[in-house]
């Protein structure tokens, strides 16, 4: 799917025109006549109804028909009419009204669909990514921007969210872009978290609801629908999920290397308990080894592909499962963002509960081995989320902290130590400019930005991912992402979240008339350091060419002598790879856009053939 916005503006003409053209696409037009939606998608992924002056177009996966879209738009008298009913969707999916003359066009909350926005010749445009509006304004690419991606795990809000190219922004979370009669266009806040209140019979009732409709809406229009099934719960629960409502259901295991990993026995014994599935499990040496062309550019050039070390891995999932049929694959990614005990949680509840919060408090104490001294500091400290990104600015470095300091907003943001002086400074500089303009965090408390945030990262690695399995005919599928989903974990109450001998206590309840008792039961997590280690040493030499001709080292932003060291070196623990991930996504993507000598941009194309 590639589209682009248009506002139902005399002028819009103008810009529509600058479209360069392609057989096959396709156009959905204002009530008025003016062109509006100008793309390609796959019939199935529209739904789109109208009445009178207004309408509206629902591009991905949802579960509501065009009968029904119909009915509800008919009460609607403004944009504003329009948030009721995109609070009551399930899905992922964009939405775009037309009401009046106004434009609304909004993606999901965490971005696994998301809305870019710029003026071209004085008139906005939104698209599905941020090199077409970038082709049709002509901008390039902002490479003071580019030292944010070398931060590990990811940049701090609201830097996360920053566009590598100038003049296009992307829509903040919670917001929609409204696009007036005049042209003009801003972000209108519609959706706030809610409050962490429900109990957790009431709240794990509520999700797995959420999580029915999710995956509902993903197998609905498959014929075969494909799952992740690793043994871990939060892919077990979509394959137990999916098994009644897809019409063939394809499962997916890779036989981890380290013999210690206990994910194979877990998905091995699930799989017997779902004998009309067809189970596919690969060993080592059946698929790409991690790095696995690490030499190639990609022809998506939004910005650095954050799936980089399992891309090869990713190309081969696609081609195995569309070859088996599915045109879907689930997967469980937003699962353990949503549904682990969270330190942050301890931090809420027991400045909210103190006596209550303690067995809770006991529990991270464990998990996260602090000290008594430490874990009371946590407690004790506070302060605002500009005061938080002023903090991350003064410690930048290398190593993000090991102690316990709080309330930790986000993951500590931390450079590589290949970084050279000039792109730390670069990136403290890009911190301290966004604390000075005091930001709201994505939620008031901790825990919930905390999750907010991470969820983010895992959208914008789907989005990326999906449209990479889209060049095999599968999409890319992530329903812990969708809004009701992600609605439902949050509201659940903070004492309930975390239970001494009991992993992910909110996602087990929801399943327990899902999954066997004994996958909600499981007490271990598998560990992937063979993967990374072994891919490490098929594809070292590959590695080590990319430093010596490094765009990276070239903008002065990365040492190449210590990136060799960390390829050359011994590490007792896979760490560090973090971090060059971020640095090897960010080299790639350069190379993309000066593969051959052009900005690298592409943008989805005026219909030639069929108009909606």
């Amino acid at each position: 799917m590639e589209f682009i916005v248009l506002p139902d503006h005399p002028a819009a003409a103008a810009v529509f025109a600058l479209l360069p053209h392609r057989d096959g696409n396709k156009v959905v037009r204002h009530p008025s006549g003016r062109p509006w939606v100008i793309g390609s998608w796959h019939d199935e992924e529209l739904t789109a109804a109208s009445a009178g002056s207004n309408a509206v177009v629902l591009l991905g996966r949802t579960r509501i028909d065009e009968t029904e879209l119909a009915r509800k738009l008919a009460a609607m008298r403004s944009v504003t009419d329009i948030d009721s009913l995109s609070r009551s969707l399930h899905g992922c999916f964009h939405l775009l009204a037309s009401i009046g003359g106004q434009v609304r066009a909004q993606g999901s909350l965490t971005t696994v669909c998301q809305v870019f926005y710029g003026s071209v010749a004085g008139v906005a445009v939104a698209a599905d990514r941020p090199q077409s509006v970038a082709a049709l304004s002509g901008a390039a690419t902002d490479e003071e921007l580019v030292a944010l991606r070398l931060l590990s795990p990811t940049a701090p809000h609201p830097l996360s969210q920053a566009c590598l190219w100038r003049g296009v922004t992307s829509l903040p979370q919670g917001h929609y872009l409204l696009m007036s009669a005049n042209s003009a266009a801003r972000a209108v806040r519609w959706w706030t978290p809610p409050e962490p209140s429900v109990p957790l019979a009431q709240g794990a009732d509520n999700l797995r609801r959420a999580l029915e409709a999710a995956v509902e809406t993903r197998t609905a229009h498959s014929a075969t629908v494909s799952t992740d099934l690793s043994g871990g719960m939060d892919s077990t629960s979509l394959c137990f999920l999916a098994a009644p409502r897809a019409a063939r259901l394809v499962t997916y295991h890779h036989v981890p290397l380290d013999p210690s990993n206990d994910d194979g026995i877990w998905a091995a014994r699930c799989a017997v308990d779902l004998p009309d599935a067809r189970h596919v499990t690969e060993h080592s040496g059946m698929a790409p080894a991690w790095y696995a062309g690490c030499l190639s550019t990609d022809e998506d050039v939004e910005g650095p592909f954050p799936l980089i070390r399992t891309r090869a891995k990713l190309d081969h999932l696609a081609q195995t499962m569309a070859a088996l049929g599915s045109t879907a694959h689930l997967q469980g990614i937003g699962g353990d963002e949503l549904f682990h005990a969270r330190a942050t949680c301890a931090h809420a509840l027991a400045r909210a509960h103190p006596l209550r919060s303690v067995r809770q408090v006991r529990v991270v104490r464990s998990v996260s081995r602090w000290t008594t001294p430490a874990t009371i500091g946590y407690l004790l400290s506070g302060g605002t989320y500009a005061r938080w990104l002023r903090s991350s600015a003064a410690h930048l470095g290398p190593e993000p902290r090991k102690q316990a300091t709080g309330p930790a907003w986000e993951s500590p943001p931390a450079m590589p130590v290949w970084a050279t002086p000039r792109a730390v400074s670069a990136v403290r500089s890009l911190i301290r400019a966004a604390a000075d303009g005091e930001p709201d965090p994505l939620a008031p408390l901790p825990v919930h930005h905390d999750m907010l945030s991470v969820a983010q990262l895992c959208g914008e690695m789907t989005r990326r991912a999906s449209r990479f399995t889209a060049r095999h005919g599968i999409s890319y599928e992530a329903p812990y992402l969708d809004d009701r989903v992600i609605e439902a974990a949050m509201s659940v109450r903070l004492q309930d979240r975390i239970a001494a001998g009991r992993y992910k206590p909110v996602l087990a309840t929801a399943m327990r008339d899902v999954l066997p008792a004994y996958a909600r039961g499981r007490a271990t997590k598998g560990d992937y350091s063979g993967e990374l280690y072994g891919g490490l040493r098929q594809h070292r030499a590959d590695l080590l060419e990319l430093c010596e001709e490094s765009v990276l080292v070239g903008m002065g932003l990365v040492d190449r002598v210590a990136l060799r060291r960390l390829l050359l070196g011994l590490h007792p623990d896979t760490s560090p790879f973090m971090a060059f991930d971020s640095t090897l996504a960010c080299e790639l993507w350069l190379r993309s856009l000066h593969r051959d000598n052009r900005s690298g941009t592409t943008a989805p194309h005026p219909p030639h053939r069929e108009e909606i």
